[in-house]
């Protein structure tokens, strides 16, 4: 059986950890984990106090930023197969026992990765990430299309490339992923939902640093040979779109960014080029709250809460929905000027799957996802 060598990095997201920390009690394959804590003085040190027994190797104080602890965190565990997890981050239940069979069945792969949810700071369901796709070694350095935290490495390809490279600060996954496939690695993407990556404000991605954007210039430049890359547009693009509330000047360019889509779209279809992939991921479409026919939500719950009753926000208003929760309690409930309000069955389950339907249309859009707890 093969097994994992994980770290946590963390830097005063100790409020989030627990999260984390609780996702790798719900796999049964073997792991080490080393958390790397760069001095942290948001009580670090009692909320991992309940998972020492999981805990291999625990640094913390002053380091050289995230990449470096990663690194360092990667060379003081063992285990056959490489990740790494965000402290505002967690796994699905069972992801890793998962993953440990696509590469036990397949002992020629060296990277593995899957799908990803995005969820509110509370946990809640936003999006699935979307620009997963089947791997593509040419649109790789102009596309991050792997999610990091739903990404798995061999210790074998990992160490072929160096590694980590600890002096970037926004695109070391990137970077890594790019000269894995550089060296030959062998790459595959499974349809398999593995991760949970919570967005908040104090997240890297969304903090449009001037020096992500150089990081992201870099990599299209030296690994596709790309001077001028658009990719720099779609990241962009993907930042405000993830963004609560955006200032005048950012909404007029994601509605610029928006329409350069579409034009981009419609040209595929008139000239009949057919996408790498499907312009939608479990039913919703990507990069939008658009969904057609019955989509699926799957998140976990490692929240202490119980949930009493879903709360969806949805368009079109007034029309009947039909909602399965974890596969055999169906509602049909009629939206209330666009609020739906649907009771929870009870479960001690850390998983959570929704199926929702607008009987009225096949297009429709679910603008916000929560819940009331008990």
């Amino acid at each position: 059986m093969v097994s994992f060598a994980i770290v946590i990095p963390n830097l005063n997201q100790s409020h989030f950890l627990a999260s984390a920390l609780e996702s790798l009690r719900h796999q049964s394959v073997p792991f080490e984990l080393a958390v790397m804590d760069g001095g942290s003085s948001d009580g670090f040190h009692r909320i991992i106090e309940p998972y020492r027994d999981i805990i291999t190797h625990l640094r913390s104080g002053p380091d050289n930023g995230q990449a470096a602890a990663i690194r360092e965190g990667i060379e003081h565990i063992s285990g056959d197969i490489i990740a790494w997890l965000n402290a505002d981050d967690y796994y699905f239940p069972g992801a890793l026992d998962k993953v440990a069979s696509y590469f036990e069945n397949a002992p020629e792969l060296d990277v593995v990765y899957g799908d990803a949810i995005h969820v509110s700071p509370e946990g809640f369901f936003l999006m699935y990430f979307p620009a997963i796709q089947a791997y593509n070694a040419k649109a790789l350095p102009g596309s991050c299309f792997i999610c990091q935290p739903a990404c798995f490495v061999r210790r074998r390809a990992y160490e072929k490339t160096g590694g980590i490279d600890s002096t970037l600060n926004y695109t070391m996954d990137w970077d890594l992923w790019c000269r894995l496939s550089k060296e030959g690695a062998n790459f595959r993407y499974f349809n398999d939902v593995l991760v949970a990556v919570r967005y908040h404000p104090d997240t890297k991605t969304l903090s449009r640093d001037r020096k992500r954007y150089r990081e992201i210039y870099v990599i299209a430049q030296k690994y596709g040979h790309r001077y001028l890359p658009l990719s720099l547009l779609g990241f962009y693009y993907f930042d405000l779109s993830a963004k609560a509330v955006r200032s005048i000047p950012e909404n007029i360019a994601f509605l610029a960014l928006r329409f350069l889509r579409y034009l981009k779209k419609r040209f595929f279809a008139i000239f009949c080029i057919k996408s790498e992939t499907s312009s939608n991921l479990y039913g919703f479409r990507r990069w939008e709250s658009r969904a057609e026919g019955r989509c699926t939500i799957q998140m976990p719950w490692y929240e202490k809460q119980d949930w009493k009753r879903l709360r969806l926000d949805v368009y079109p208003k007034n029309a009947e929905y039909r909602i399965i929760i974890n596969d055999d309690n169906e509602v049909v409930s009629s939206a209330v000027q666009g609020h739906l309000l649907i009771d929870m069955p009870n479960t001690d389950q850390p998983y959570r799957k929704i199926s929702i339907e607008c009987l009225s249309s096949f297009k429709w859009r679910l603008l916000k996802f929560s819940c009331e707890f008990k």
